[in-house]
C-alpha cells in the first residue's frame, strides 16, 4: 500500500491497524464480482455506494476489479480518509489471493512525493487540490460554446449537408473535451453533472464502453499488453506491439496514407463495430468484462447510444440526399471524427520510448533508485508522451491531450488545471531520472508514431 498524502508512513499504518480492526461487512458470502479489490484486500462498498462523494458510477466502476490505480489516482489528495472509509467495509469473505498483483502492492515513493509537490504547486496557484479540481469559468464556457456547434453541426447534417457531416465530425471531436474530462469525473465536484458530461463522447464512442476501457483499464495498465485494451484496437490491421504476431498486411504500414485509411475508421469502431463485440461477448477483447450488463439502464444506454448512433450518422443521410452524396457525407464523417481521435491519442502512447522491451526496462531500472522499482507513477509517466505543452491552440486543438502525462498522474484533475503542474512534474522526473518525454511539436511526436510503426512492419 502506498500513501498519496502528506500525512506520511505513520498515518498509514495506523490506517492500516484501522482496517485490521474494523467490524467486517456483513457479506461475508459474496464472491469476488460483488467486491471491490483494493492492494489485494476486499471491500463489499455496497452500502457506501450511494454515499460515495464522487457518485455511484465512479464507485461501481471498480467493482468486481483490481481497482487499486482507480481508487489511487482519484484520491491523490485525500488518501488517509479514503482508508478510514474503507476500513469500515473491509470484507472477510474467505477468497483466495488475487492472480494478478498490481504495482502498487507496496508503498509508491514517488506517486507519494509527486502529490505533495503537485498539492502545494495548486494551492500557490488558489486552487483547492479537492474542492477546485473541476472545470473553471472559463472551461464551462467554452464546454458550451462548442455544444452549440455540435447541435448547429447536427442540424445540418440532418438537412443533408456534406460540409455539416463535416463539421459535425469536428465539432464531435471538440465536444470530447467535455466528454472526457467528465468521464474521468473531472468536470464538476457535482456527480449528475460528470455523469451527464460523459455523453459528450457520443460522437467519438460508446459513452459506457469508455469508462470500462479507458477510465478503468487504459488508465490502470497503460501500455500492458494483457490488460490495456487500447493496444488491442487496430490489431487486424496495425501492428503496434511487438507480441503481435506479424501478418502480411502489415507491411504497409510503411506508407503514410496506408496508416491514414487504417485510422481513418477509429469512430466507426469505438461508436459501433467494437461496442457490438462487446454486446455480443460480453467483454472488450476478453481484456475488460462489461459488468453494466447486469444493470438495466446502464445496458439500455449501451444499446441507445449504438442504436441511435447508427440511425443518424449513418443511415439518415440516405433519406434527405442521393445516395452518392449520403455516402460522401458518412465517409467525411466518420473520417474527420476518426482522424482526429486517432491523431491526437495514439501518439501519446504509440512509439518506440513508450513501448519498451524487457531488456530495455532492466537497462533503466539498473541505476534506479530502488524506491522507484514497480512504481505505478513512473510507469505512467514512460509511457506516455507530452508535445506543444506551452501552446495554448494545440492544447485546445488536442482537447488537452498534449499534457498527457500530468493527466494519467492526475486523471481527476481537469484538463484545464494541468499546465500549472506541468514543470514540478517535470523537473520531480528530471531529479530522479524517470524518463519525462516532451516533443517540441506535433509533427514531431506524431514522426515518433509512424518511425514505430515502420519497426514493427517487418517481422521479427
Amino acid at each position: 500500500t502506498k500513501s498519496n498524502d502528506n500525512t506520511g508512513s505513520k498515518t498509514l499504518l495506523s490506517d492500516q491497524v484501522m482496517m485490521t480492526k474494523a467490524i467486517p461487512s456483513a457479506s461475508l458470502s459474496l464472491d469476488r464480482t460483488m467486491l471491490w479489490e483494493i492492494d489485494g484486500i476486499y471491500y463489499d462498498l455496497m452500502e457506501f455506494v450511494n454515499q460515495h462523494p464522487g457518485g455511484k458510477e465512479a464507485l461501481m466502476l471498480g467493482q468486481g476489479r483490481d481497482c487499486t490505480a482507480l481508487v489511487e489516482s482519484y484520491h491523490p489528495f485525500s488518501k488517509s480518509k479514503v482508508r478510514q472509509v474503507l476500513g469500515k467495509y473491509r470484507s472477510t469473505s474467505p477468497l483466495e489471493q488475487p492472480k494478478h498483483q498490481t504495482p502498487q502492492e507496496q508503498a509508491d515513493f514517488f506517486y507519494d512525493l509527486l502529490c505533495q509537490r503537485v498539492a502545494k504547486v495548486l494551492k500557490e496557484k488558489r486552487i483547492d487540490p479537492i474542492s477546485g479540481r473541476g472545470a473553471t469559468c472559463g472551461r464551462l464556457f467554452y464546454y458550451s460554446l462548442i455544444g452549440t456547434g455540435v447541435f448547429v453541426s447536427a442540424y445540418y447534417h440532418a438537412k443533408g449537408s456534406v460540409f455539416g457531416s463535416f463539421s459535425l465530425g469536428a465539432f464531435g471531436w471538440l465536444i470530447g473535451a467535455l466528454g472526457h474530462d467528465a468521464g474521468h469525473f473531472s468536470c464538476s465536484r457535482h456527480a449528475w453533472i460528470n455523469d451527464i458530461g460523459v455523453w459528450g463522447m457520443t460522437l467519438l464512442c460508446n459513452p459506457i464502453v469508455w469508462q470500462h476501457q479507458h477510465t478503468y483499464a487504459h488508465h490502470s495498465f497503460t501500455n500492458d499488453f494483457d490488460h490495456d485494451p487500447d493496444i488491442h484496437h487496430f490489431d487486424n490491421m496495425i501492428r503496434v506491439h511487438r507480441r503481435f504476431k506479424h501478418s502480411p498486411l502489415f507491411r504497409y504500414q510503411t506508407n503514410f496514407f496506408f496508416v491514414v485509411f487504417a485510422y481513418a475508421f477509429v469512430v466507426f469502431g469505438t461508436c459501433f463495430w467494437i461496442p457490438l463485440g462487446v454486446i455480443r461477448e460480453g467483454s472488450l477483447y476478453g481484456l475488460v468484462e462489461w459488468t453494466d450488463r447486469k444493470r438495466p439502464m446502464r445496458a439500455a444506454g449501451m444499446f441507445l447510444h449504438l442504436a441511435c448512433y447508427f440511425l443518424f450518422i449513418m443511415v439518415l443521410p440516405f433519406w434527405t440526399m442521393s445516395w452518392y452524396w449520403a455516402l460522401t457525407a458518412v465517409v467525411v464523417h466518420l473520417a474527420t471524427s476518426g482522424l482526429s481521435f486517432a491523431f491526437f491519442s495514439q501518439i501519446n502512447h504509440i512509439n518506440e520510448a513508450s513501448l519498451v522491451d524487457d531488456s530495455t526496462r532492466v537497462a533503466r531500472e539498473a541505476n534506479r533508485d530502488p524506491r522507484l522499482l514497480k512504481s505505478w507513477a513512473v510507469e505512467q509517466v514512460e509511457t506516455s508522451n507530452n508535445f506543444c505543452t506551452n501552446s495554448f491552440a494545440w492544447h485546445i486543438i488536442s482537447n488537452g491531450l498534449n499534457l498527457q502525462i500530468e493527466h494519467h498522474l492526475f486523471p481527476g484533475l481537469n484538463h484545464c488545471h494541468l499546465h500549472h503542474i506541468a514543470p514540478v512534474v517535470q523537473a520531480t522526473c528530471k531529479e530522479f531520472g524517470v524518463c519525462y518525454k516532451t516533443y517540441d511539436g506535433w509533427t514531431d511526436i506524431f514522426a515518433a508514431t509512424l518511425a514505430w510503426l515502420d519497426k514493427l512492419a517487418e517481422s521479427e
